[in-house]
């Protein structure tokens, strides 16, 4: 003789279902939060890094012009295996780490690479990086290589000088001087594929700033480079995340550290 569930076994199962899947959404957030707070973490951690470099030696790392003075030539493999005509870690010692209007120029991009050798040699920061370029070209950033990878994967991080006068597709006209941009790898450019949500994003902004994306130390990019990260942006003071693609990930955001 069969025996069908009866309701009360179903309603059971039913609610074992839903404590399940509710504990793994559940779950999920807490490891997003955890890797966004890391990811914070890890912006506090090198702007403390590059001030302290800049105490001591009166530069900034990248732009540092006598590493091979301190730390010896050796130490400093810059671009020979990539056909660079200068092998050197000694920046320019401009004041500038970089310049983004000059990327193409290895003389401007090699100091974003070389940022992270130089706050090695110092004993600022850990980690082993090339102090070059990637195969993409002379302004290729490559996570885990050449600049630090985060822990909120595939993130990474690439500091440069980002010169931008007038408003257009991409930005508004600011004086926005040194930044630090967090994304994933993006070929013969800093650290900028899109890796967060316009959710995740806004989140960590309004943690950590004003919870805007076009003002503060924490910003994202015009709606025609990243189309589903900002809305409403014809000016800085009116763009908003658009919170309505909540699962995608859109954005890939910049910092303005002040040094």
């Amino acid at each position: 003789m069969r025996h069908g569930f009866t309701l009360l076994e179903m309603s059971i199962v039913l609610g074992i279902i839903a404590l399940i899947v509710g504990g793994i959404l559940i779950g999920k957030n807490l490891i997003r939060d955890s890797e966004i707070r890391a990811m914070i973490s890890e912006y506090d951690s090198q702007v403390k890094a590059i001030r302290e470099f800049q105490d001591k030696y009166q530069a900034l790392p990248g732009d540092y012009s006598s590493a091979e003075a301190n730390w010896g030539a050796a130490t400093c493999p810059y671009a020979d295996s990539v056909g660079s005509t200068t092998a050197t870690c000694n920046g320019d010692g401009n004041g500038r780490i970089g310049a983004s209007t000059t990327a193409g120029v290895l003389s401007a991009a090699s100091e974003w690479f070389l940022v992270w050798q130089h706050l090695t040699f110092a004993g600022f920061a850990n980690g082993r990086y090339t102090g070059t370029y990637g195969a993409g070209g002379t302004s290729d950033a490559v996570v885990g290589s050449n600049v630090p990878a985060s822990k909120l994967s595939p993130g990474g991080w690439t500091v440069l000088y980002y010169l931008q006068i007038a408003t257009d597709v991409n930005l508004w006209g600011d004086n926005y001087g040194h930044i630090m941009t967090f994304g994933g790898n993006s070929t013969n450019s800093y650290t900028s594929a899109a890796i967060l949500t316009p959710n995740d994003t806004q989140t960590t902004d309004a943690k950590i700033d004003d919870g805007m994306p076009g003002t503060g130390k924490m910003r994202s990019r015009r709606t025609a480079v990243y189309a589903n990260c900002t809305m409403t942006d014809s000016s800085q003071t009116t763009a908003v995340y658009n919170n309505t693609t909540t699962s995608l990930t859109a954005c890939a955001p910049f910092f303005i550290p002040g040094f």
